[in-house]
């Protein structure tokens, strides 16, 4: 990928494509791969070799969770060799919690890292779309007692919320259970992959409407924030960032976006491995080559093809929402 893109200073590592639960939105093939500690490290090497000073680490799967022990290890690396280096690491985990423990803690208070639990509101909605793949596991309950237990600690952390086209009803209704738990930072997002009606587009922003509405005063105050109005990039469908594969494979995030469908023509831009990519700088992605990688992995796909441009659409029209919101509460969005 050598067009003029916009290259970011992150790169994430799949640690694993295993995990506790089969999220019915999620598009990622699970499996019982795991990333070795030997090609973490030559990830973080490659971040490491980015020409900016403030670099960030990625940990994503699957559950990294159930990869810990890499996670900790390469993150002890990175923060190491970025201060040789006169440069600044951050670290950020997407997680569902269900693992979250005192070890686990203790670890992302002293690296700081900031984690991204995954959390659908009350207990109904939150089981129906996020079903255990392990038995005995109660998804709502293990899920709350690991974002219980890092906000006793302090440890920085958010949920991000996902709101689906049969339950979008009760998105406010699921962001106050929220709120009633203690959660105080959230991401609110909306199911990639299916197709939103006018009639679902419309309910979603009458949703958020009442959410902004009901809470203006804590999100002006910064008492409660709501990451959409100052951080995150829509559509959020044409992510452009890079992601390693267990087995050391470099992708776009793009390429994972409807992955339980198999695609029809194999990746248009493809990056390489960790063995054969070494540095960095020389990569350029962007909404471009997210765009065009989904269009041409599933042409003649009708049913992506369609989803893929009403996510577009969609994006775009809640981008715009969340601009205009930030204004409202005095928010810079990013």
């Amino acid at each position: 990928m050598s067009a003029r893109g916009n290259l970011k200073a992150n790169l994430q590592l799949f640690v694993t494509r295993r995990c506790q639960l089969r999220c019915v939105y999620c598009p990622i093939l699970k499996g019982d791969s795991l990333m070795s500690l030997d090609t973490a490290l030559k990830g973080a090497d490659l971040l490491l070799g980015h020409g900016s000073a403030r670099l960030r680490l990625d940990f994503g799967g699957g559950e990294p969770l159930l990869n810990f022990g890499v996670v900790r290890e390469v993150s002890d690396y990175a923060a190491r060799r970025a201060k040789d280096l006169g440069k600044r690491m951050g670290f950020y985990m997407v997680t569902n919690a269900v693992l979250v423990n005192d070890e686990v803690l203790e670890w992302a208070g002293r690296r700081k890292v900031l984690l991204e639990f995954s959390m659908d509101g009350a207990p109904a909605d939150h089981n129906r779309y996020k079903a255990a793949y392990d038995r005995g596991l109660d998804p709502y309950s293990a899920t709350r007692a690991g974002v219980e237990r890092a906000r006793r600690a302090g440890v920085p952390h958010f949920v991000i919320m996902v709101a689906s086209p049969a339950n979008v009803s009760r998105l406010a209704e699921n962001f106050e259970h929220l709120l009633d738990i203690g959660v105080r930072s959230v991401d609110l997002s909306y199911a990639i992959g299916a197709v939103w009606s006018e009639e679902d587009e419309a309910e979603f922003f009458a949703q958020v409407e009442r959410v902004l509405s009901r809470h203006a005063r804590a999100l002006e105050s910064g008492e409660l924030r709501l990451g959409n109005a100052s951080q995150r990039v829509e559509p959020t469908i044409l992510n452009s960032e890079l992601m390693v594969d267990p087995d050391g494979s470099l992708h776009q995030m793009t390429e994972w976006m409807f992955e339980t469908t198999p695609a029809t023509f194999p990746a248009p831009f493809p990056v390489g491995t960790l063995d054969s990519v070494t540095d960095i700088n020389a990569l350029r992605w962007s909404r471009f080559h997210a765009y065009y990688t989904l269009l041409k992995m599933y042409e003649g796909n009708a049913k992506v093809q369609a989803a893929l441009l009403n996510n577009i659409s969609f994006g775009l029209r809640v981008g715009k929402f969340f601009r205009a919101a930030a204004g409202r509460l005095g928010k810079v969005p990013a």
